[in-house]
């Protein structure tokens, strides 16, 4: 008993310390003149991305007024800047700004190296004032802020874009399988259409992604989630979780699903006339764009929200990739605090929604046909897409900002795996992977 009283102690000096560390942090006077920002980024060489972000810092270097400079480093996708920074943490050889998800940020924030932007933001030197933080989306900022304990509202991190988890369809295969010339409307009108294209001699049936991302939406668009935000537990014994899997096991003993080996082949076969649907991150429609065009497929297809169950309507999952100012001296964290700021300008995030095909995190410009500077997407694909977000009866739905969501991530597709091999009961399974995913909350969001 008296062991559990000192864990239990412990933890709460450790929350309460982190909360007030933060809270005692105070950034007036500071001189940032001078100071060179290490940014660890996530694009790829000579893509689209890393040449804007590019030209992006040489104007901040160029212009601003304290002689800063960023050094932006490409160290990989997500999970190689994950294992980096570990590395970085234990040897105390930190880069200034680093890119991450809310998750694998909360698991560095434990650690006592991120910086709450909270303090920032609301600097009355340096922060952005009241009447301009009126024209940025908080309903996307919002994913880094982490209301449960240990955080208490800390702002882990700071969205310089968003993309989306779409649903694709092509409208003459759903014509051509006898069907009203429209996307589905609900999960049941998907799971029909599914299933004839599955039945008829041309085209196969719908391509089953058992990645983590793909299962989360069609939880959501069966009005559910993996976390209960309320509760604070994984609820992966839900009726919709357990309905989302039961959905996948029945669409591919009816051959009305199929699965697929190869990373993107469920897009890919999509753009080529194969299957009526398809889904991925808006951040993929140029490819299909572009794979349709070399195909010469000349299908219509749309974009739209994920349909719904039928008290539900249409769902959407939001991707929001971030940026984590690291602990440093207080002149360090403010001059990368400042090319955070401008980032979020308005210039600035036309010219990265123009380039990129990325939707803003304000909501004060308009991106024309003129501001897109390099065919990468679509003018004409990147409003569909907007025009999804801005639909009033769109439920909106993004993934834990948990330290364990990356740890229980890794675990949801072989789980999926185990249940459409038969290997498993779809409630079974799920009750399982809740036990591991609460001992992982337990051991990693205290």
């Amino acid at each position: 008993m008296y062991k559990k009283l000192s864990i239990f102690l412990m933890l709460l000096v450790l929350s309460l310390g982190l909360a007030q560390a933060q809270n005692e942090v105070s950034y007036e006077g500071v001189d940032p003149s001078g100071q060179t920002v290490v940014y660890w980024h996530q694009y790829s060489d000579d893509s689209t991305q890393a040449n804007t972000m590019s030209a992006l810092i040489d104007e901040f270097n160029s212009t601003n007024e304290y002689g800063i400079t960023v050094e932006a480093i490409h160290q990989g996708s997500y999970g190689p800047i994950e294992d980096l920074m570990n590395t970085a943490i234990l040897s105390g050889e930190l880069p200034n700004l680093v890119a991450g998800y809310a998750n694998a940020v909360a698991g560095w924030a434990n650690e006592g190296v991120v910086v709450d932007i909270n303090l920032l933001l609301n600097s009355p030197e340096w922060g952005i004032p009241a009447e301009e933080q009126q024209n940025l989306n908080f309903d996307l900022l919002d994913v880094n802020q982490l209301d449960f304990p240990p955080f208490h509202g800390m702002r882990v991190a700071w969205a310089n874009q968003n993309s989306l988890n779409v649903f694709y369809t092509n409208l003459d295969i759903v014509e051509a399988l006898g069907f009203e010339r429209r996307a589905p409307q609900t999960l049941a009108e998907f799971e029909e259409i599914s299933c004839a294209a599955g039945a008829s001699d041309m085209y196969q049936g719908y391509p089953l992604d058992t990645g983590t991302s793909h299962f989360e939406s069609f939880v959501a668009a069966h009005g559910g989630a993996i976390f209960d935000k309320d509760a604070g537990e994984y609820i992966f014994g839900s009726d919709e979780v357990v309905a989302t899997m039961e959905m996948f096991t029945r669409m591919l003993d009816n051959n009305c699903a199929y699965l697929f080996a190869e990373r993107y082949q469920n897009t890919g076969d999509f753009s080529v006339g194969i299957t009526p649907f398809a889904a991925g991150s808006s951040a993929g429609i140029p490819f299909i764009t572009w794979d349709a065009a070399a195909a010469e497929m000349t299908d219509e297809w749309i974009i739209t929200a994920f349909p719904g169950a039928e008290s539900v309507g249409p769902t959407l999952q939001l991707f929001v990739p971030s940026q984590a100012i690291l602990t440093a001296t207080a002149e360090a964290e403010v001059a990368t605090w400042l090319f955070v700021k401008f980032l979020a300008g308005a210039d600035a995030q036309l010219a990265w929604s123009g380039a990129t095909g990325y939707f803003s995190i304000r909501n004060d410009i308009e991106v024309t046909a003129d501001d897109f500077t390099e065919p990468r997407m679509p003018f004409e694909r990147f409003l569909e897409v907007q025009g999804i977000l801005q639909d009033e009866s769109l439920s909106v739905y993004s993934s834990p900002g948990l330290p364990s969501y990356s740890a229980v991530r890794g675990i949801v597709p072989n789980v999926i795996a185990e249940v459409v091999n038969g290997d498993s009961e779809a409630a079974a399974a799920l009750d399982e992977l809740n036990g591991e995913a609460a001992e992982l909350h337990d051991d990693l969001d205290s």
